[in-house]
């Protein structure tokens, strides 16, 4: 049976809001813990999650539609705390919300949602938000996904009525360098955007269009590749963590192919670090190729440096957008390519470097 949208349930959400908030900060440092343990993200990784889930919860939403009879919203194993405020805004607006989790999410999102959930359910009266216990095996577009649990919690025995609400994964993002860009600048961006978590950031930049020279910013790409810190989530001053064993044998695959290609020049070749710490430790990789460059495996720290023309970065800005995927272009120009939502231009701010990256100088 369809359930209504509950206007009850958006108000008794908006008045608990910052009973969320202040749980977030009472257990910043078991979720920090949780980031740690579950993921092996590192310590200015674990800081920016926290502060950017504390930000988008005071943002207010402007998406405040009832999806009936509720929502499907998923704790992403490499989107951590994207759930939270996905679900809180999904309940101000009068929606049931279900919380699913991938297999080696963030336990302590889930813990959190629990402990708001027992608050916000005792006071509507009924089950307005519930967590999954065990992890999310099947794929999202799977409508029987979990129908025991709807069932139980809501009475609805069609769980096809609960639409996966997200968080959406999104697109690997596409870099643009332009010819006005300041190379030293464009490196230590490539290496943030490309390097985080290992490579295995679902918006990492696996790929950049370089217009115009680029030995210079060979040159600092690889000293940058070769200097970033992997290392322990423990250890304050790691820019990534380890990986598993299945990430590290898809990233070596992924090395044999680009350095076996005929038209790709390896300017850091990568591979496994040999360290004594517990998990696998990757070094990173960069290649370069001409425009358009082969369809290979991009997985892992691994950055494809495409040498072209302004014409040509603008066909790759084009099917970007086509795939939905973003485009950050460095240089002096604002938005000037079609899926356009970052323009970094500039100095380099060394205060504002995370540990981990070798500080600026010259090459």
């Amino acid at each position: 049976m369809r359930r209504p949208h509950l206007p009850r349930l958006a108000d008794i959400a908006r008045a608990l809001r910052s009973e969320l908030d202040l749980r977030i900060t009472l257990y910043a440092d078991a979720i920090a813990q949780s980031l740690a343990d579950d993921l092996a993200l590192v310590a200015w990784d674990r800081e920016q999650l926290i502060g950017g889930l504390q930000q988008r919860l005071r943002t207010e939403s402007q998406h405040r539609v009832a999806i009936e009879p509720g929502a499907r919203v998923v704790e992403r194993c490499h989107q951590p705390l994207e759930s939270i405020d996905l679900a809180w805004d999904l309940l101000c607006s009068g929606t049931r919300v279900h919380v699913q989790h991938e297999p080696n999410a963030c336990q302590a999102a889930l813990d959190l949602l629990r402990g708001i959930a027992w608050l916000l359910n005792d006071r509507l009266g009924q089950v307005g938000l519930s967590i999954e216990d065990e992890p999310w095996i099947t794929p999202p577009a799977d409508p029987s996904a979990s129908a025991s649990a709807f069932r139980l919690a809501y009475g609805i025995d069609d769980p096809t009525l609960w639409r996966v609400a997200g968080p959406a994964i999104p697109k690997p993002r596409l870099a643009i360098v332009e010819p006005q860009a300041d190379r030293e600048l464009a490196a230590y961006v490539l290496a943030r955007l490309c390097l985080r978590r290992t490579g295995m950031d679902p918006r990492a930049i696996k790929r950049a269009f370089v217009i115009g020279p680029i030995d210079h910013l060979r040159r600092h790409l690889v000293r940058l590749w070769l200097g970033v810190v992997m290392g322990p989530a423990a250890f304050a001053g790691a820019f990534a963590g380890p990986v598993t064993s299945a990430v590290r044998d898809e990233y070596l695959s992924a090395l044999d192919a680009w350095s076996a290609h005929p038209e790709v020049e390896t300017w850091c070749a990568g591979g496994e670090l040999e360290r004594i710490d517990a998990g696998h430790f990757l070094a990173p990789a960069v290649f370069c190729t001409p425009w358009p460059g082969p369809d290979l495996p991009m997985t892992g720290p691994l950055l494809v440096v495409v040498h072209c023309e302004p014409e040509q970065a603008r066909a790759g800005a084009e099917f970007a957008a086509a795939e939905a995927a973003q485009v950050v272009t460095i240089g002096t120009q604002r938005n000037p390519y079609p899926g356009s939502a970052t323009t970094i231009r500039g100095a380099l701010l060394v205060e504002r470097l995370p540990p981990g990256l070798p500080e600026p100088r010259p090459v």
